[in-house]
């Protein structure tokens, strides 16, 4: 063959249809104590899909993570557990072959994963909302703006209180946070929804303090099997 018709051998590059590798995506390993966080180095991709898959990755692990906590400590029916075990295993035991470069279907059933979760949680959650103002005047539009931003975490509300200018009243003092204690504690409420950290504590209460107040709320609510939902900390 002439010197114009000679032709070197092509590399092939080990990749499918659309450039996909064809090695598995997912792997299953055995449990450990510990699992690593993967994140990115300085040797790793620092921009591109790939980046913004990682992220993305991270971001659904620890959305994951919260629903587990909150399955915890949530009464659930027998029949949830073969679900709750598969998306404990997505977060204790399944990651992509390369942390790095993530395959676009694995950060697909992971997002699947977490929203299936979240709906079997929601579906077995009654919610409360509570809203503490400053003026006396109609709370319902507050409630609606509640109802609105916890729609996807409970099934429905069941329960609406509300106080007026309790300025210096401990929460256990105000009149309609006692009427919502009993429901929580007797088990017809599992989410209590609240506009902000301040309504729970007395107008111009410092930032710090507020912090105190919703750590106690939360540590009263878990001994409850209930949680806390703050609507302005929803993304």
């Amino acid at each position: 063959m002439s010197g114009a018709h000679q032709r070197q051998p092509r590399r092939m590059q080990a990749r499918g249809a659309g450039g996909a590798r064809p090695v598995a995506e997912v792997a299953c390993a055995a449990r450990t104590p510990t699992h690593p966080a993967y994140r990115l180095h300085p040797g790793g991709p620092a921009d591109g899909e790939a980046h913004v898959r990682v992220c993305r990755a991270e971001e659904l692990r620890r959305q994951l993570d919260g629903v587990l906590r909150s399955i915890d400590v949530a009464i659930l029916p027998p029949e949830l557990d073969h679900a709750v075990a598969g998306a404990r295993q997505w977060l204790g035991e399944i990651t992509p072959t390369n942390p790095l470069d993530p395959a676009p279907a694995y950060v697909r059933a992971l997002e699947h994963t977490v929203r299936i979760t979240q709906e079997f949680l929601a579906r077995h959650t009654v919610a409360a909302t509570y809203v503490h103002l400053d003026t006396e005047h109609p709370p319902w539009g507050e409630h609606q703006h509640l109802e609105a931003a916890s729609a996807p975490y409970c099934r429905h509300v069941a329960v609406r209180q509300h106080d007026v200018a309790t300025d210096g009243w401990p929460l256990e003092q105000r009149p309609g946070f006692a009427r919502l204690r009993g429901d929580i504690e007797e088990g017809r409420v599992q989410l209590l929804v609240v506009r902000c950290a301040a309504d729970l504590s007395p107008p111009g209460t410092p930032p710090a303090d507020q912090k105190q107040a919703v750590d106690a709320v939360t540590a009263w609510l878990l001994r409850h099997r209930a949680r806390l939902l703050c609507a302005d900390q929803i993304a």
